[in-house]
């Protein structure tokens, strides 16, 4: 029986990997998890399933948890209690399923465990890839996407011999403004932004979704996870969100993973690697479907998903700034601080105006990157606040 840990247990990641432990408690056994402020939530998982290490971000939840909770549990809190789950020896399996920057604090820990870590947030990977994968590889750790699309590129690759691999490619949904006239982007509420037409997000990533950051930020992993060229990573739109990714090999032939979009199959194949288990999801007909559809990107319409190849060529800390600078920007949009089509108008300009702090690359940390990633976000929401008085 493999011993799970769950940071995030009460987000969408989090709760469909339990859906999954539930299904197959032979399987799996949770041994901790963690959650930023849906302490209730947390509170009747942990009863439910007994876990015997809890994490919360304020030391308040801890106190009123421990005096809540109806069994004896270690109940942690802050960047500490998130550290000391990632350093739990009798782990098998780590599972990031926090959104943000701050998943770089289990992610790295985790990292250093020699177990497998299941990855759904994107964030760390984009602003610290290469020293991940180095901690990874340094201390033989399986890293395993979780992303649908990061996912399917992984199955698909186990197939195929690198050499024979001309391109890999992601699929992008469109999101909800794919067919909208490039002129009516300044009148998009944040209520059309957060409206997915395939998926049920939070807000963040569905505006990211409806400007195609989302896939940029996607296009950066895939460098990083996959170890390709920029120029052999490739988008396609595909409104049905049916294939998840595809590689072109060299003989000009195709292999394309296709499923229903739920994240539950990504999940399952990241805890049962190498193996696969059945799962009760939706099945698709692919007669009733007919025609797959596939169409290049606007780039003009959606200059976020250029930029994020732009800053992908550029390297060192541009990704890092690409990230940061969106998250506040992103922000803005959904508190009607700024328009819908001046969210890759800002991110450009954070892009030329922040000063890159003079280092050496090579001695960066994860709290150096979180010290810069909060003086990008100061630098960015002081460039809205100018140009919005």
């Amino acid at each position: 029986m493999k011993k799970v840990v769950i940071f995030g247990a009460t987000g969408s990641i989090g709760s469909s990997t339990i859906n999954i432990i539930k299904t197959y408690p032979e399987k799996f056994k949770i041994l901790a998890i963690s959650c930023k402020s849906q302490i209730k939530a947390l509170k009747k998982l942990a009863e439910e399933f007994k876990v015997p290490y809890l994490a919360v971000e304020k030391e308040k939840d801890a106190v009123n948890l421990k005096k809540s909770l109806k069994y004896k549990a270690e109940i942690y809190y802050g960047d500490e209690g998130l550290k000391i789950l990632a350093t739990l020896k009798e782990a098998d399996i780590f599972v990031i399923g926090i959104s943000g920057i701050k998943a770089l604090i289990p992610t790295y820990y985790s990292l250093q465990s020699g177990k497998r870590v299941a990855i759904a947030n994107k964030e760390s990977l984009i602003v610290a890839g290469e020293f991940l994968k180095k901690i990874a590889r340094e201390y033989n750790t399986e890293l395993i996407p979780v992303d649908s699309e990061h996912s399917s590129l992984f199955q698909l690759l186990q197939k195929e011999k690198r050499k024979n691999i001309k391109k890999l490619i992601l699929t992008a949904s469109g999101g909800p403004f794919y067919k909208t006239p490039l002129k009516k982007f300044s009148e998009i509420t944040p209520e059309e932004a957060v409206s997915h037409p395939n998926w049920k997000m939070g807000a963040k990533i569905s505006v990211d979704s409806a400007t195609l950051m989302n896939k940029g930020f996607e296009v950066l992993e895939a460098k990083v996870l996959f170890d390709f060229p920029l120029e052999k990573i490739e988008v396609l739109i595909h409104p049905q969100s049916l294939v998840h990714g595809l590689i072109e090999l060299i003989d000009g032939s195709f292999l394309m993973h296709l499923s229903y979009p739920d994240m539950k199959i990504a999940i399952s194949y990241a805890l049962n690697y190498p193996e696969r288990i059945e799962l009760p999801v939706k099945n698709i007909n692919l007669a009733e479907i007919g025609n797959l559809i596939f169409e290049k990107p606007d780039f003009e319409k959606f200059p976020c998903l250029k930029l994020a190849y732009e800053v992908g060529n550029l390297g060192g800390l541009y990704p890092l700034i690409l990230e940061a600078a969106d998250e506040v920007i992103v922000e803005a949009f959904l508190n009607k601080k700024i328009s819908f089509d001046k969210i890759p108008y800002f991110i450009e300009k954070t892009l030329k105006e922040f000063k890159i702090p003079s280092m050496n690359f090579e001695a960066l940390d994860i709290f150096k990157i979180l010290e810069i990633h909060k003086e990008i976000c100061n630098f960015t929401q002081d460039l809205i606040r100018g140009q919005t008085k």
